[in-house]
């Protein structure tokens, strides 16, 4: 448990609407349910089946090829890298050395995502499709980050790597929802005890509440995770202000989204017990 108002980034993160990857995918791979199932298994604090995912994720070489193919290389890892943060989310409670093993490995496999999209030409602009791909990565890199941080109690003070990926993220996609979610995470974990620096955080947060709410109004995306935490994390911080009506409301929310979503269910049995 963190001291005042940090987020607990272990506990939290669910499905929900916002811009695409565009997704080099073989034929049989379905991305949308691959999601799915690593959500269902992290509501549901189901470590076995998180690994099950993370095995059946893994390149495999088609019949006659000595290596696996590349060309979903970025998404697969992608994957993999949200499998592994999902793993450390379930772990970190009774397995904390294994937690932090899943999120270095969750920073490999973004690292991997990032270093297999095309490489740009000097001169030219980077595809709409790659660049929210790398945007959606540098997102995940500093939510797994940030729960590696709190694993260590070591606070955020800004900058460096982590400061420069959400930032980069920022600019490649300025109406992502799940990048401005981690956006204003990050300035909620910065804030620590700061009454001005936390009241603008909560401006961003209830902000991209809206943004998921028009998000899950249009046509269904990959990824899609991010509208339930949204919600539970804006929660938690109304219920730290004391404000109980709106906590609760944010909550009810965030369980209409994902009716499974455990950390949403423990934050509401605090707030009505």
């Amino acid at each position: 448990m963190t001291r005042g108002f940090r987020f607990d980034w272990l506990g939290a993160l669910a499905l929900a609407g916002a811009s695409s990857f565009a997704v080099a995918q073989a034929p049989s791979t379905d991305w949308a349910d691959v999601e799915g199932r690593i959500q269902y298994a992290y509501y549901t604090d189901d470590a076995r089946a998180l690994n099950g995912m993370l095995t059946s994720l893994k390149p495999k070489p088609s019949e006659g090829e000595e290596s696996a193919p590349v060309a979903d290389l970025p998404v697969r890892s992608y994957f993999r890298a949200l499998a592994q943060y999902r793993l450390a989310q379930v772990l970190v409670a009774t397995k904390k050395g294994q937690a932090k093993d899943a999120i270095d490995e969750c920073q490999d496999e973004i690292d991997t995502a990032v270093k297999a999209l095309p490489k740009v030409p000097l001169g030219l602009d980077e595809t709409d499709e790659n660049r929210r791909q790398r945007a959606e990565s540098y997102a995940l890199a500093t939510a797994c980050t940030l729960a590696g941080r709190e694993m260590s109690s070591i606070p955020f003070v800004g900058g460096g790597r982590i400061g420069s990926r959400i930032d980069e993220a920022v600019k490649l996609e300025p109406k992502n929802p799940r990048v401005r979610l981690v956006e204003a995470l990050a300035a909620f974990d910065r804030a620590g005890k700061e009454a001005l620096e936390k009241a603008a955080a909560l401006k961003k947060l209830r902000a991209v509440t809206q943004m998921f709410e028009l998000a899950r109004a249009g046509a269904s995306t990959i990824p899609e995770w991010g509208a339930a935490e949204a919600y539970a994390f804006l929660g938690r911080a109304l219920y730290d202000e004391r404000d109980v009506v709106g906590a609760r409301e944010a909550l009810e929310r965030a369980l209409l989204i994902a009716p499974d979503y455990s950390f949403a269910r423990r934050l509401m049995a605090q707030i009505t017990r």
